[in-house]
């Protein structure tokens, strides 16, 4: 999601442009998503300030019952991205004192892409469900227990301390 910011630069401090999104978002090692909404850019001082009300649709597996399904994530952010080159003079202007600040580049462009990965990765439900009443897998078996009843045993899981338990009895009591 690449903006020339060119022409903002070079207005004054509070200028305005609106855009509407509607993008595919690839990062590395994922499956590229798709996204939706609006950006605000707004001239400041030092840069680019970034409003931005998006909607990305995140492919997810259920937490419980592993089916795929469709995750809506909402990101809302403000971060001012800071300009490296004057645009007037096209010197280059002192880094940012934070290492970590969002930078437009030496071509006045403003990509939103690290930014909307990052809302991404915060925004994400850590266990997304399929749906609120999901009965799961079967622990024994792996049967989908949504479609029905699986034929396992069921009694109470067996703790994983159970056999230290049963040798209580057998070792001796150490003495002090």
């Amino acid at each position: 999601m690449l903006f020339n910011v060119s022409s903002l630069l070079q207005e004054g401090i509070g200028a305005t442009r609106s855009h509407e999104v509607d993008a595919v978002v690839s990062v590395p090692g994922r499956e590229p998503e798709r996204v939706s909404g609006t950006v605000e850019l707004m001239m400041t001082k030092t840069g680019v300030l970034v409003r931005a009300h998006l909607r990305l649709v995140e492919p997810e597996a259920c937490s419980r019952c592993l089916k795929p399904l469709e995750e809506l994530v909402p990101l809302d952010f403000e971060e001012e991205f800071q300009a490296t080159v004057d645009p007037g003079t096209g010197a280059a202007l002192p880094p940012p004192v934070d290492g970590d600040a969002f930078v437009i580049d030496a071509s006045h462009v403003l990509d939103l892409s690290e930014a909307v990965r990052q809302y991404r990765e915060v925004s994400l439900l850590m266990q997304p469900l399929c749906r609120a009443d999901c009965k799961g897998l079967c622990p024994q078996c792996g049967k989908d227990l949504n479609l029905g009843d699986c034929a396992c045993e069921s009694g109470p899981a067996s703790s994983p301390w159970a056999k230290l338990a049963a040798l209580k009895g057998v070792v001796p009591e150490a003495k002090e």
